[in-house]
């Protein structure tokens, strides 16, 4: 990005529902970061997310690192879940896309491994997770 000028979000997200749903930060009208946050009663196969034929969860080239949370982390996103007993399930899933990245472009996953460090534990307890 080359200006915060006109960033915003688009969220559809409750955490008092923990109901299933997207957040994108925009800039303009294109999408920057796109979230997908999920509550389930049983841990989702991360792998199978990132790889399946669908959007919403899909992760290039997804690989597992050393981190409290099983988390992947790909060439243009990550997927990580943690227990979370909420109204929502016990489980929650937190899905990190960056549309921006080119499908050659393998330079971020670094970048994206450390947002995701940083991120992932502060949302969990933003979410109040018990």
């Amino acid at each position: 990005m080359t200006s915060t000028d006109d960033l915003h979000e688009f969220t559809r997200v409750d955490r008092s529902e923990a109901i299933t749903a997207p957040c994108v930060l925009l800039d303009g009208r294109d999408p920057v970061l796109s979230f997908r946050f999920s509550w389930d009663d049983t841990a989702r196969d991360l792998m199978y997310l990132a790889t399946g034929t669908g959007s919403i969860s899909g992760v290039r080239q997804p690989r597992g690192i050393d981190f409290a949370y099983k988390t992947l982390v790909g060439t243009d996103g990550a997927i990580s879940i943690a227990p979370c007993k909420t109204n929502g399930g016990e489980y929650f899933t937190l899905t990190l896309q960056v549309p921006r990245i080119k499908l050659t472009d393998q330079t971020h996953r670094g970048d994206i491994e450390r947002f995701m460090r940083a991120y992932f534990p502060a949302t969990l307890r933003t979410l109040g997770c018990r």
